[in-house]
């Protein structure tokens, strides 16, 4: 029986080496697609070969772009262009069942996370500004929600920055705090949070985390030992080394370009994830079409070890199996999925070729 890893969106990090002694990881994609074709697929990845084999795809609701997967490794939720969530029972032979749905509670739900407990998930709504809250039944379904709230603003691009935008939202590895991402004001929200209630309060350390204006702060990553926080910056295109202290406050280090000075073609930041050594962190970039890699220091900050373009065209989301040996990149724009070789030591990658087709992928989660 295949051994299930769940590679938690963009908070499990810093983890020691380990024993993967599986041949074989599966993995779901979400879609744009907003068809009534419209599916999350699931996939294996051969951990000998990088070669990628599509297995199934089951129908949802229009564009199920971002997905989670629960701890457990027993529900997956999507969110999709209809503005509402879905829980999906993940059954033994990894086949997806639709559970129930709730609204998004705003327009354009972008992204969609599970904390650490399996007991809440949180959704962010790009197009509408704002951030929603729900605990989830122990068999994974999604109840109404908890907390709601709208973000008012504006940020000095105009064109992008004309109200919030709320794009990411994410517990802390120790359940004590989420954190929202509003790409249109330039904040990132601070919450404590009770996972045994649902309930959200302002963090009275640090209500917001105020980024530099104009930056646009999309995604975001934690280590597993919540002391650093790594912020994606898309209309600037840099990456944010912070520090979190044990009140869960945000404090800005430096930050680092993730595309070469001298490109000077529309590019934005899209994707950041940490490798499961807890050593690298990896950014995508549209426009410029490639991926970044820095290595993380010992006092948080970073240093750009490699980037790489081969094959890759408007990479919206990648990430990278729980072994650590391989990057998965979904081209939004070539309709695949690109595999590289991460060198685990060094933190580079090695192209290795390009795999399946796949209509619009966004996301890429593991289990």
């Amino acid at each position: 029986m295949r051994k299930l890893f769940c590679l938690a969106l963009t908070l499990v990090t810093g983890l020691s080496a380990f024993s993967f002694k599986d041949k074989t990881v599966l993995f779901y994609i979400g879609s744009q697609d907003k068809s009534e074709n419209a599916a999350v697929s699931l996939a294996e990845l051969d951990l000998a070969t990088g070669q990628i084999t599509l297995k199934e795809a089951f129908k949802t609701g229009p564009a199920p772009g971002y997905v989670s997967i629960s701890p457990n490794k027993k529900n997956l939720y999507a969110v999709t262009g209809d503005n509402k969530i879905s829980a999906f029972a993940i059954g033994a032979d990894h086949k997806l069942t639709y559970q129930n749905s709730q609204t998004s509670e705003g327009m354009n739900p972008c992204h969609v996370s599970v904390d650490p407990s399996g007991k809440m998930a949180f959704v962010s709504n790009y197009t509408g500004g704002s951030f929603t809250a729900y605990m989830l039944a122990a068999d994974g379904k999604v109840n109404p929600p908890t907390f709601t709230q709208q973000f008012t603003g504006k940020g000095p691009n105009e064109k992008r920055q004309e109200k919030a935008h709320a794009h990411f939202s994410a517990a802390s590895p120790n359940r004590k705090y989420v954190y929202t991402v509003d790409l249109g004001t330039d904040h990132v929200m601070n919450y404590i949070v009770n996972t045994q209630t649902g309930e959200l309060k302002p963090n009275p350390a640090q209500a917001a985390f105020e980024a530099k204006p104009g930056s646009g702060p999309r995604h975001f990553v934690i280590t597993q030992s919540g002391k650093n926080m790594f912020i994606l910056n898309e209309l600037d295109l840099t990456v944010t080394a912070c520090s979190l202290n044990s009140a869960g406050v945000i404090t800005a280090i430096a930050s680092y370009p993730t595309i070469p000075a001298d490109f000077k073609d529309p590019s934005t930041s899209a994707a950041i994830r940490l490798h499961p050594n807890g050593k690298f962190v990896y950014t995508s970039n549209r426009g410029h079409n490639s991926i970044s890699a820095f290595q993380i220091k010992g006092d948080g900050t970073l240093q750009k070890v490699d980037e790489q373009t081969q094959s890759i065209k408007t990479p919206r989301d990648f990430n990278i199996d729980p072994s650590g040996k391989y990057m998965i990149v979904a081209n939004q724009d070539k309709d695949n999925l690109v595999v590289y070789e991460i060198n685990p030591k060094t933190g580079k990658l090695t192209f290795k070729h390009e795999s399946i087709s796949v209509k619009l992928p966004i996301c890429i989660a593991f289990l």
